[in-house]
């Protein structure tokens, strides 16, 4: 037994020797080491003489010999490795420095590196035949005059340069290119360091095309693209480019075919440039499905089909593609250079178009069926009574003649809504209004959760819920009983504020909050319904309170979301009744279809009432003994 240990160590002695001389560098391998040590020493002095070239040689050729010397065998642990590795670090980073310096020093050429990146993403809505705004981009001389808006470029300033602060900002309404992906952060840094410089134009010729810069921007003639002749259609096609054949192109091609960079050179991004083709050529050749290699590719006649990844077309559009290149390829829309995106008609136009079609016993039917799916999503475990009339169907847990009831006061009101806004119509929603009546508040809530997917206020007991095709029509109320109060309008009361609120919004438009909710209480009130009723009583002084710290502007009477949940209704029924006074019913009216046609609410007061937010702001204050600005706690 002390024999074996014996021998076990001894071997253990022998092992530990032999990795030790194993791990050990020889002479050779040490004087290799000391010599690129030597090499790396030498690289401060080629930076201190701007000799940035030879820096990088030398950085460079020292990490490849060491890289070498590791490979065949020294341990990267040896200490004169870690030495060299950090050395070629640290001299890595003070020549990427002095690169950058150097780089910053370059001029920006317009030509080069500007015109490029204008050329591709500008040019389109800016150039000879469409300068939007005014202001043409297919030329340097374009963009030295501006546009309709002013100068575009403040040289030395891109901060104050129009061009960058369109570029720039995270408004989608306003950033350029309109409707297409951002420019990248690269790009925009190209165009801010040029203008930064002054923003200098190195070519001869102002009005040379920016196109025939960025084709000399390698030093290379590039070929003019494809000349395109757009044909028209003769009214006999069966098949209609913007509304059949576009929308496809732009949603499932567009992923890889639209920006900057679109593959294989193959852009969708206005008609022209589709049909100038891509790097292989032409893609698309009237009249040919043979010679047309966009056919080609979605019939799978030729490898790789298309749409690539996950993308998926209809069986439609893969016939109407078809016809429409056997047609000719025919062109429908206003301008070949216009970008498709905004030619052709949104998911909610098309919808919009699919509804118009339908007749009203189509979509009565739809109506039925949507309602009673609405009401098994939201209570399911609850039976519904149901009741129709010729305007309405009464859905809900109240018993029938409830439902009828309130169906009767609800018909009553609508002659109302018929003289205010002029419907002639019957039904006046086509395909009826659906009225949902919850018995509890539990029943409204839960209706709210999983229809609406929002939670509501205490104090919001009902709301209307209608688009501008009628795809959706309906009313929802918590049925709170006959018996209003200061704080509770009554059923009727409720039913007839929402079914003018469905009136309204049956006009489409961003209509604020306070003006829903306003006219319909002023208009409820005004009748039978709100005589004596003491929730109307109230409504005035509840708004005045509301005024004393919810304002803190006189303009910010009109804004929306001005007011809390509980104080919009109030609210809102002092300043539609101020607005009735001071103008009457026929410039009411107009205030309310300036905004449904797209006018904020100070523009509808400018065009209408003939004075600022902020003038007609104060007048109405001072008709509620409030002074903006002079905010107050609410009271509990």
């Amino acid at each position: 037994m002390l024999r074996q240990i014996c021998f076990s160590l001894v071997m253990a002695t022998v092992l530990i020797q032999a990795a030790s001389l194993m791990a050990a560098i020889t002479p050779e391998q040490r004087q290799q080491l000391n010599d690129l040590k030597t090499e790396i020493g030498k690289v401060p002095a080629l930076l201190s003489k701007k000799k940035l070239d030879e820096a990088t040689a030398a950085v460079t050729s020292v990490e490849e010999k060491l890289n070498t010397l590791v490979k065949d065998g020294i341990p990267e642990t040896e200490t004169l490795v870690k030495a060299l590795r950090k050395q070629v670090e640290t001299q890595r980073g003070i020549l990427a420095k002095q690169q950058a310096l150097v780089a910053a020093k370059i001029p920006t050429s317009f030509s080069k590196e500007v015109a490029p990146i204008l050329e591709a993403n500008c040019v389109s809505c800016h150039g000879e035949d469409n300068p939007r705004g005014g202001l043409r981009m297919d030329n340097f001389a374009g963009m030295e005059r501006g546009g309709t808006n002013g100068a575009l470029v403040v040289a030395g300033n891109p901060l104050r340069s129009p061009l960058v602060l369109r570029l720039t900002t995270t408004d989608n309404r306003l950033r350029m290119p309109k409707n297409e992906e951002a420019l990248k952060t690269a790009e925009i840094q190209v165009i801010a360091k040029w203008i930064s410089e002054g923003a200098k134009y190195d070519a001869m010729d102002k009005t040379a095309s920016l196109g025939s810069l960025a084709a000399m921007a390698d030093g290379k003639p590039k070929p003019a693209p494809v000349p395109v002749e757009v044909a028209k259609p003769t009214g006999n096609e069966k098949v209609s480019f913007i509304n059949d054949v576009a929308p496809t192109l732009v949603t499932t091609c567009g992923q890889c075919h639209l920006g900057n960079n679109p593959r294989g050179g193959f852009s969708v991004a206005t008609f022209e440039r589709m049909m100038q083709g891509g790097e292989s050529g032409r893609v698309i050749v009237p009249g040919s499905l043979e010679g047309s290699r966009l056919w080609r590719l979605v019939n799978a006649d030729e490898a790789p089909v298309m749409p690539a990844g996950q993308g998926r077309i209809t069986r439609k559009w893969h016939a109407d593609l078809r016809t429409w290149i056997t047609e000719g390829a025919k062109f429908d829309g206003p301008d070949a250079k216009r970008p498709l995106m905004q030619l052709v008609p949104t998911p909610e136009e098309i919808r919009a178009r699919e509804l118009a079609k339908m007749t009203p016993e189509q979509l009565l039917e739809r109506r039925r069926k949507d309602t009673n799916e609405k009401w098994e999503m939201a209570l399911s475990s609850t039976q519904p009574n149901l009741h129709e009339t010729d305007e309405f169907i009464m859905i809900g847990d109240v018993d029938t003649a409830r439902l009828k009831e309130l169906a009767e006061s609800g018909s009553e009101f609508l002659k109302v809504l018929k003289a205010t806004f002029g419907f002639k119509e019957t039904p006046v929603w086509k395909g009826k209004l659906a009225v949902f009546v919850f018995k509890e508040r539990f029943g409204y809530e839960e209706f709210n959760q999983t229809i609406n997917r929002r939670e509501v206020p205490k104090e919001i007991i009902g709301h209307a819920d209608v688009s501008p095709t009628l795809e959706t029509a309906l009313v929802a109320i918590y049925d709170v009983g006959d018996d209003p109060t200061e704080k509770s309008p009554g059923a009727v009361l409720n039913l007839a504020e929402q079914l003018a609120a469905a009136a309204l919004l049956k006009g489409g438009g961003d209509l604020p909050d306070w003006l829903i909710r306003g006219t319909g209480l002023s208009l409820a009130a005004s009748g039978p319904i709100g005589k004596g009723n003491p929730y109307v009583v109230a409504l005035k002084p509840r708004a005045a309170e509301a005024m004393q710290y919810s304002i803190q502007q006189p303009q910010d009477v009109f804004q929306d979301g001005t007011f809390s949940p509980a104080d919009v209704g109030p609210a809102g029924y002092a300043i539609v009744e101020f607005l009735m006074r001071n103008g009457g019913a026929s410039n009411f009216g107009s205030f309310v279809k300036r905004i449904q046609g797209g006018d904020t609410p100070a523009a509808a007061l400018q065009a209408v009432y003939r004075q600022d937010a902020r003038t007609m702001g104060a007048s109405f204050l001072s008709t509620q003994g409030a002074a903006p600005g002079n905010r107050k706690a609410k009271k509990k």
